[in-house]
């Protein structure tokens, strides 16, 4: 199911395991994404309305992976931020456990509304480790070929077990939904930069545009071409450890 967005005008910020828009928030068709949305409104408000129709005027929410939703937007000039997490790391399951926890219905509106934190998640904080580092460092020479934990592992000098369990441990994610996630990062840049999407696909290691539009519609909901068109110039990216 796609998502069709307008009136969306402000910044994208991508890091591994997270894509954060900042600014004015349009409407969202009925959609569902394999990323956690944490929704912070920070002038005016919202209507949510969940897949049984019912509707939540909110300023923050918690929207579950998996759930079919729908994002209204009564005021013309509404702001906030808006985060898509991967549902493997830390905040995200976070937000799930409190979901859980609840007493409520995961896919009801009212749920994501009373479970939502006041804050949108801190960024990812810098590796301690300097081989973890080195290999995040790594990621421009080795973005476009298969990016094998093992080859990456003999070029910082760890077995790749050893650098399999630093991703988690520091970064909270496996090395395989990092190295997903930097694919898509790199992608949407090349395409704010003027690339098309088959050679924005082709340089970021994806197999072709449509290997690169089914991921990036699995975790958001929209294909590349929509969401570049949520913030067009306004990507900043950031790779942890450079």
């Amino acid at each position: 199911m796609g998502v069709v967005v307008s009136g969306w005008i402000g910044r994208l910020s991508a890091e591994p395991g997270r894509l954060q828009f900042v600014g004015k928030i349009g409407a969202s068709a009925a959609h569902v994404h394999g990323a956690v949305q944490m929704l912070h409104v920070t002038q005016g408000t919202v209507v949510l309305r969940d897949n049984a129709g019912r509707e939540r005027t909110t300023s923050r929410a918690v929207i579950p992976a998996g759930t079919v939703h729908e994002l209204l937007v009564l005021d013309p000039h509404v702001e906030g931020t808006i985060s898509y997490l991967d549902p493997t790391t830390p905040a995200a399951q976070d937000a799930a456990r409190l979901l859980a926890t609840s007493g409520g219905d995961p896919a009801a509106v009212d749920t994501w509304t009373v479970v939502a934190p006041d804050v949108p998640p801190a960024d990812m904080t810098l590796p301690r480790h300097p081989a973890l580092r080195q290999a995040l460092q790594l990621t421009p020479t080795l973005i476009a070929g298969r990016m094998l934990i093992g080859d990456v592992a003999a070029q910082v000098g760890l077995s790749p077990s050893r650098l399999g369990h630093l991703f988690a441990e520091e970064l909270g994610l496996s090395y395989p939904v990092w190295r997903r996630w930097i694919r898509l990062q790199h992608a949407v840049g090349k395409l704010i930069d003027g690339a098309t999407i088959t050679d924005a696909a082709h340089s970021a290691g994806f197999t072709d545009c449509a290997h690169l539009t089914r991921c990036c519609q699995a975790m958001f909901g929209m294909a590349p071409s929509q969401l570049f068109g949520m913030a067009p110039n306004q990507l900043r990216t950031h790779i942890v450890g450079q």
